[in-house]
């Protein structure tokens, strides 16, 4: 039987990083874009240098950032994050922030870089387009579908959910067939990850202020992650 796999994301520290994938993290996430778990390239680089081999960094980023780095016109800053030493890939993969994703940047990416689509959740009604909307997507489709709770204004990591139940609702529909896997966040906890998953039965989950010491965003509590990750492993 797959467990499902598991994201710790915002993290702004190389010891929390090491940490989670010790305790069996399959990747974790670095802000590039905006609010208070956002991070430098030096910081993400101290960062990276502290993951063992086998886990994944996913680099969070918005429209603009990502349409540079097709371009080729990266800062050097970054550009030394994605390739290291003999031409190493360090990201491989976008989680990107966009309502309407630029199709033709991402037709000119390596075949080895792939992204992942943040869609924010309103209503059940945003699930049963989902396969319209990625239509016009066929040439450079997303790796996954990131769900995430509708929050204006904020950038994830915002402890709420939206309702779980509406995932399989659209599943028993079939308005999920031929998607790309689901990544489900919003409001996770060590409390409520376990139900989440047998509701909507995700490929992975997603986690960031849902493991983190109260009041300090991007510091991450080791125990909260480590209940986190054993019980969506359990499901």
């Amino acid at each position: 039987m797959l467990t499902t796999r598991v994201k710790i994301c915002g993290m702004t520290r190389p010891e929390d990083a090491a940490l989670a994938a010790e305790l069996g993290a399959d990747a974790i996430g670095l802000n590039f874009v905006r609010g208070p778990r956002r991070i430098n390239f030096e910081r993400a680089g101290f960062i990276l240098d502290a993951l063992p081999p086998l886990v994944s960094a996913v680099a969070l980023v918005g429209e603009s950032a990502l349409a540079k780095e097709a371009q080729g016109e990266l800062p050097h800053s970054l550009e030394s994050l994605l390739y290291r030493g003999q031409r190493r890939t360090v990201f491989s993969t976008f989680q990107v922030y966009a309502e309407n994703p630029p199709v033709a940047d991402f037709e000119k990416l390596p075949e080895t870089f792939s992204w992942w689509w943040v869609v924010s959740i309103e209503e059940r009604e945003s699930l049963s387009i989902l396969a319209e909307v990625l239509d016009e997507f066929d040439l450079c489709p997303p790796a996954a579908l990131l769900l995430d709770a509708a929050i204006p204004g904020q950038l994830g990591g915002t402890g709420q959910t939206f309702n779980w139940h509406w995932i399989a609702e659209a599943r028993e529909a079939g308005e999920l067939e031929g998607l790309p896997p689901i990544i489900l966040a919003g409001g996770l906890t060590p409390e409520n990850v376990a139900e989440a998953i047998r509701i909507a039965r995700p490929y992975a989950v997603d986690v960031a202020s849902g493991v983190e010491v109260a009041g300090k965003p991007g510091v991450k509590d080791a125990v909260k992650m480590r209940d986190f990750i054993q019980a969506a492993k359990s499901v």
